[in-house]
């Protein structure tokens, strides 16, 4: 428990007064710091929040120091309390930033060293074929599952109480990796979360403890929390919320969710500033710490990538850029930083599709108008736009949208019309859609995209399905139209157990064909093609023959493949 926080570093007196003058009222600060024509461009970019909702807050540092904040929306929707620049968000795995500096400075101090293997800190991991080191870890190139994968496909959720000990058990269970160490780049929390486990064996203390004392303490930051403790009061909290059908809004809030390492950070516009001067100054760790974390992972085939620790190189309008995004329920956020022009712009936000990547380079066109590139005209059309708005269509072109939907993979759900909105339905669960042209649709609280086609009297009948990143189709279909079942799936049916996941997976044959039910009672509408493929909800199965018998299959499912299940019960 941590119940006392250490006293807030003496500053200067000049220090004192310009952080009262930047946590002033809205119009003072932009009168003193900016020019009135650059706030009135910032606050159209994020004209759009309703300021009765969840909204965002935004910061700009310039050389070190904060040059325009302002929050934009509630951060309490029970209490009515808005957000302002001391609002402490939960920042996703922005924090992924501060673990990173934990070990480098940890390696610094000669506690461990990048190149230990990640067994002599965590041997409840196996050992696999090439050596998984703490740099493997640092650069996402561990090609260890990642646990949050494995929590859904195992039945987890990550709304109950699970302890470090139980994921560790998790990984643990993983007989193979996804990939050999540094043979590809694929994002695992599970890396981010193993290196919480590291530092604090390393050094005796949790990834939290060692954090405060060595990093944020010292920058003043002593309003930042590492939540290794769900129940914990904490100054300011920002309450996670999305959208309801028909107005409102409900709590999308990681309430119980305690994993530190690949999150866990929450953290204010006033706290990130102090965060920012450290890139510069070095302050903390001392000459060579900057340069450390701006490091690039290298591939075993010599290939540099752009991810550093917990830090993403990339260049927009031709300005070097690093930094990272955030996002677990309804939290978003985003820290851009603008090395060569001492400029860093912060988005932290409280509902899904508040899109503060988007919002952040839109504040960088403006605050950096004059050391950006013109946008070429290719270029322009695929620049930043904003968060998409609404567009108004009539209730036949609503109805256009209506119906039941079958996806490649099996998922059914079906779309209504409610006056003029349309909802999402999908296992009694209800979404808002955004209607964003006569053809395209967005989901309020996901990241999905659908765009529309073949209109056949009056209805679409298809729909190109984009969600964070993965393509699949869904076509219309009539659920009162009787089911003849034409196939016979008795030489897949059965139970198939997964050790690594400690789970059962079933397919049964039923009237509508072939379906999967998993380890929550979830079922679903499967397609099992001439591959020996079936796309289901929770991944691809690929099936595994012997003597011409089918005995299991291997899952594959994003950043966890190749989970091996055995058939335990036949068909009947």
């Amino acid at each position: 428990m941590h119940t006392t926080r250490a006293p807030r570093r003496q500053t200067p007196v000049i220090l004192w007064m310009t952080t009262l003058l930047l946590t002033a009222p809205v119009a003072l600060t932009a009168q003193s710091i900016l020019p009135p024509e650059m706030i009135q461009a910032i606050d159209a970019v994020f004209a759009d929040i309703d300021a009765t909702g969840p909204g965002c807050a935004l910061g700009v540092v310039i050389k070190q120091e904060l040059v325009y904040g302002k929050g934009y929306g509630m951060a309490n929707l029970d209490y009515g309390l808005p957000i302002t620049t001391r609002s402490n968000f939960y920042l996703g795995s922005v924090g992924k930033q501060f673990t990173a500096a934990a070990v480098a400075h940890a390696v610094r101090e000669g506690h461990l060293s990048l190149d230990d293997p990640i067994q002599k800190w965590v041997p409840e991991i196996p050992e696999y074929e090439k050596p998984t080191t703490v740099r493997h870890l640092i650069h996402h190139m561990s090609g260890i599952r990642d646990y949050l994968n494995l929590w859904g496909l195992a039945g987890i959720r990550a709304e109950d109480v699970n302890s470090d000990e139980e994921v560790l058990s998790l990984l643990g269970r993983q007989k193979n990796p996804n990939f050999p160490a540094g043979d590809r780049y694929l994002y695992s929390n599970s890396g981010y979360f193993l290196l919480a486990q590291i530092v604090g064996r390393a050094t005796g203390k949790t990834l939290r403890e060692y954090t405060e004392e060595e990093i944020l303490h010292p920058l003043g930051m002593t309003r930042t929390y590492i939540h290794d403790d769900r129940l914990e009061v904490m100054d300011q909290r920002v309450v996670g919320y999305q959208a309801m059908a028909g107005g409102g809004y409900r709590m999308n809030n990681p309430w119980n969710f305690d994993k530190v390492g690949s999150g866990g950070v929450h953290s204010s516009i006033e706290d990130l500033v102090h965060w920012d001067r450290n890139y510069y100054t070095e302050e903390v760790s001392g000459p060579g710490f900057t340069e450390q974390l701006r490091e690039r992972g290298v591939l075993n085939n010599g290939q540099a990538l752009p991810y550093a620790f917990g830090l993403t190189h990339g260049r927009y309008r031709g300005v070097a850029t690093i930094g990272h995004g955030g996002a677990l329920a309804g939290f978003r956020s985003d820290l851009l930083r603008f090395p060569e022009q001492e400029t860093t712009v912060l988005v932290l936000c409280n509902y899904p599709n508040s899109d503060p990547p988007t919002r952040g380079r839109q504040v960088a066109d403006v605050v950096l108008a004059d050391h950006l590139e013109p946008l070429l005209e290719a270029e322009a059309e695929e620049a930043p736009t904003g968060p998409e708005t609404a567009v108004d269509l009539t209730p036949d072109e609503l109805d256009a949208f209506v119906g039941h939907w079958r996806a490649s993979m099996g998922i059914e759900v079906e779309i209504r019309r409610e006056g003029d909105r349309l909802i999402f339905s999908q296992d009694g669960g209800r979404t808002p859609v955004i209607v964003l042209a006569n053809d395209r649709l967005r989901l309020e609280a996901s990241d999905i995209d659908m765009t529309l086609s073949r209109l056949t009297a009056g209805k679409f009948t298809f729909m190109e399905v984009v969600q964070r990143g993965q393509e699949f189709t869904a076509e219309r279909f009539d659920p009162s139209e009787p089911v003849s079942v034409t196939r016979d799936y008795s030489e897949v049916v059965g139970e198939y157990y997964s050790e690594e996941l400690d789970v059962t997976y079933r397919l049964v044959q039923e009237e509508g064909g072939l379906m999967v039910r998993g380890p929550l009672g979830q079922r679903g509408l499967v397609l099992l093609e001439d591959n020996g493929q079936i796309r289901t909800p929770f991944g691809t199965l690929v099936l595994q023959r012997e003597g011409g018998e089918i005995v299991g299959f291997i899952l594959e499912a994003g950043r966890a493949v190749g989970m091996v299940f055995r058939r335990v019960v036949g068909g009947t």
